[in-house]
C-alpha cells in the first residue's frame, strides 16, 4: 500500500476520513492524496481561459478550496505524513474514480453517512457510486469513528470466483501491516442454505497458505446475508468487515447491494472490493 486517495469535501465526514488515512498512512508508509472537487460543468477543463474567466463563481471555489486544503494538509493530524493536494473541477464521483484509476492508488477513504443519521441519506452519495467503480478497494467510515488499533477483520463473502481469491489476497497484505487477524465468514440463510460440509469447503479453499496472518474460518446462520454480517462482526468485536461489491451498473442507484446495506447499518468500517457484474 503506496498511495491512499481522501476525497476532501471539508465536511465532518471527510475530517474522519482524512484521521483515519493519516493514522494508517504511519502504519504503512503510505503517501496520502487529498482530492476536493468543485462541482463545474463537464468541459470545464478543456475550456479556454477566456470561457473560463465568464464564470467567475467557479474559479473562486477553486482558489478558496486550494488555500483550504493546503492549511488542512500542514495540520497537527497530518504530521509524519507525506501529503499531496489537488483541487479538480467537475463532478465528484467521476473525477474521484479517474483519479484513483490515472494515479494508480492502492486505497480509497471515505466519509459516509450512516441509516438514520440525517436527510443526506448514503442512497445516491458519491460514496455509493465510488464504492461500485473504484478499481481499488474503498475503506468507509461514519463521522464518529475513531481509528485505533485493529484485531479483527471480517470477510464476509460466498467465497466463489477469482475476484474473491484475489481480494482477500489483497486483504491479507493489509491486515499484515496491522498485524490483525482475518475471520473468514460465511452466513447460511434459509433461501441460500448450504450444509455444513459444503460451506466448510468453500472456507477452507479460500484461506490461503502463508504464515503472516491468522485466518480463522466462521459459518454462521441468519435469516438474512446481510443482518448474519452486521450480528457476527459485533458478535466477536470485529474492528472492521470487509466484502464484496458489485458495480451494479444496470442497477438504478436507489438499489441498494449487500456491501451498501451493511455499511448503512454498520457501526464500525467497511472495506470494500469491487466484483465486476457479470455480463
Amino acid at each position: 500500500m503506496k498511495n491512499i486517495l481522501i476525497p476532501y469535501d471539508f465536511s465532518v465526514y471527510a475530517k474522519t476520513a482524512a484521521a483515519t488515512g493519516a493514522w494508517l498512512a504511519k502504519k504503512t508508509g503510505s503517501q496520502l492524496h487529498l482530492l476536493h472537487v468543485v462541482f463545474a460543468p463537464p468541459e470545464w477543463s478543456k475550456m479556454p481561459v477566456e470561457k473560463q474567466q465568464n464564470y467567475p463563481e467557479i474559479e473562486a471555489r477553486m482558489v478558496d478550496a486550494e488555500i483550504r486544503l493546503d492549511k488542512i494538509a500542514a495540520s497537527p493530524v497530518f504530521k509524519g505524513c507525506t501529503v499531496h493536494t489537488y483541487v479538480y473541477s467537475g463532478s465528484p464521483r467521476e473525477q474521484i474514480v479517474q483519479f484513483a484509476h490515472t494515479y494508480n492508488m492502492n486505497l480509497i477513504i471515505m466519509g459516509v453517512h450512516g441509516a438514520g443519521e440525517s436527510q443526506n441519506l448514503f442512497v445516491g452519495s458519491t460514496a455509493q457510486q465510488v464504492i461500485r467503480n473504484a478499481n481499488c478497494p474503498v475503506l468507509s467510515v461514519k463521522k464518529n469513528y475513531k481509528p485505533g488499533k485493529i484485531k479483527r477483520i471480517v470477510f464476509a463473502s460466498n467465497f466463489e470466483g477469482e475476484e474473491v481469491s484475489e481480494a482477500i489476497n489483497q486483504l491479507k497484505n493489509i491486515a499484515a501491516k496491522l498485524s490483525a487477524s482475518v475471520d473468514l465468514l460465511f452466513v447460511n440463510t434459509p433461501l441460500n442454505f448450504y450444509d455444513t460440509p459444503s460451506a466448510e469447503q468453500k472456507l477452507e479453499s479460500a484461506a490461503p497458505v502463508q504464515q503472516q496472518v491468522k485466518f480463522h474460518k466462521h459459518i454462521y446462520n441468519d435469516l438474512s446475508h446481510e443482518q448474519g454480517i452486521l450480528n457476527f462482526s459485533k458478535r466477536i468485536g470485529a474492528d472492521w468487515i470487509s466484502m464484496m461489491a458489485h458495480s451494479r451498473a444496470r442497477k438504478p442507484y436507489y438499489y441498494l447491494g449487500s456491501t451498501e446495506t451493511v455499511l448503512f447499518h454498520s457501526e464500525i468500517p467497511v472495506l470494500s472490493f469491487r466484483l465486476p457484474d457479470k455480463l
